[in-house]
């Protein structure tokens, strides 16, 4: 897992010579990646809050949203053969214009009509029966008219073009519970929705479909194999670590190391790299303020590893894992307005403490501590000579003493003004 600071630093990722070690301040000249506003972007469930908030009643930070289990897929949108909805999504571009943020579109769940239940009905059942078959008009070997999907495609992009800014081309394939059907099937409707969309919308960007860490060197391989490459610009995946992994906010970096060996196994090194999809699983936390620390965590390492863009899912999700309204939120805001504007560097771990320089600070946090009832354990941390000033999860700014500073399983933020 800690292989990948070594991977980012020498290969292709962050430019970051010399690196920093742990311990030392980081100065103004040190190079780093420079975070924009859309690098903090997320997914909706419900949506019905609008404009999102955070615990302070602010509008949340945001420079992007994510479609997909909003109401929007193909079988709620194709509802027949020629025959579309599109209530839901004209609702969600309009909302997404009202706030100045652009969308990505998730391409994915085959509608009944134009389906069939496989074999073992491994579809999700909350998506449907039908939802995870390749369409009936594409064979196994991926020939056939594929009209079907052809269509669903051309009339979506022929509505919103210039506003759908990115399309994923399906939602995580490497489970049969989301896609039951055949690399040469997706492989083909990857190359004639790629077709469609740049042909009606030259200005539209294209998401591979995304796989998780593990599965890059599986069925993303496999897919690339089968000429999936050709289909897409940027490298997407789903960062959340695997299992009950997922608990601990740096298993990211493992799941990172897997994606960056993939990209270079396959000559993609040219290609954004994208997370649409991360964040807490139901049961795995659900103390406040450690649900607003692996928010901020989540966040951070991933801008470390210079990562274009990550989507937290899900913004209005359920109480207590939902960042509207919530600490959770503010976190996100604070850690927004820690880095937008500002270069980071790759988090480096020394021990369970981990620390990530920034342009003007550095940023710290200790894996060993917790949090309960609003009461959260500390370690002290020496910090390098010259900072003055540290900078809480609520946006809190006091004055630094002594030597030493206490950190906890909340980042917080050291500055020298």
């Amino acid at each position: 897992m800690r292989k990948f600071y070594a991977i980012v630093c020498a290969l292709i990722v962050v430019a970051c010579s010399p690196c920093p070690s742990l311990g030392q301040a980081h100065s103004a000249n040190s190079s780093g990646t420079t975070i924009e506003k859309s690098f903090f972007a997320t997914d909706f469930s419900v949506g019905f809050i609008w404009p999102p908030t955070d615990g302070e009643g602010k509008t949340a930070v945001l420079g992007g949203i994510r479609l997909w289990s909003d109401g929007v897929t193909w079988a709620n949108i194709n509802t027949a053969s020629g025959v579309y909805d599109w209530t839901n999504m004209d609702t969600w571009i309009g909302k997404a214009q009202s706030e100045g943020v652009d969308v990505l579109y998730t391409i994915a769940d085959t509608p009944q009509w134009a389906g069939s239940i496989p074999k073992g009905t491994p579809c999700l059942a909350s998506q449907g029966l039908y939802s995870c078959s390749a369409p009936k008009d594409v064979n196994s070997d991926g020939t056939g008219t594929d009209a079907d999907f052809s269509n669903f495609i051309t009339a979506l992009v022929t509505r919103y073009k210039g506003e759908i800014a990115y399309y994923e081309l399906w939602n995580e394939p490497d489970c049969t519970c989301y896609w039951s059907g055949t690399t040469a099937q997706i492989v083909r409707m990857g190359a004639d929705a790629s077709s469609i969309i740049h042909s009606i919308d030259p200005d539209a960007t294209i998401l591979s479909p995304s796989a998780h860490g593990p599965t890059m060197r599986t069925w993303f391989d496999g897919y690339v194999a089968a000429g999936g490459a050709a289909n897409f610009q940027i490298v997407n995946f789903h960062g959340r670590g695997e299992g009950t992994t997922n608990a601990d906010p740096e298993e990211f970096l493992t799941m990172y190391d897997d994606v960056v060996t993939e990209v270079q196994k396959r000559n993609l090194t040219s290609m954004p790299i994208w997370d649409d999809e991360h964040g807490i699983r139901v049961g795995q936390l659900t103390d406040p303020d450690e649900l607003a620390g692996y928010v901020a965590r989540s966040a951070i390492l991933r801008a470390g590893v210079a990562l274009q863009r990550q989507y937290v899912f899900t913004w209005d999700g359920s109480t207590p894992y939902a960042l509207q309204g919530s600490e959770s939120g503010t976190a996100w805001d604070v850690v927004a307005g820690w880095l937008i504007g500002h270069t980071i560097s790759a988090c480096v771990a020394s021990g369970t403490v981990y620390s990530c320089a920034l342009d003007d600070g550095q940023i710290v946090w200790d894996t060993a501590q917790s949090c309960s009832n609003g009461i959260c354990t500390t370690s002290k941390y020496t910090y390098p000579t010259g900072y003055k000033w540290q900078t809480s999860l609520y946006g809190t700014k006091t004055e630094l003493s002594g030597k030493t500073v206490p950190i906890g399983y909340k980042p917080i933020l050291l500055t020298t003004n």
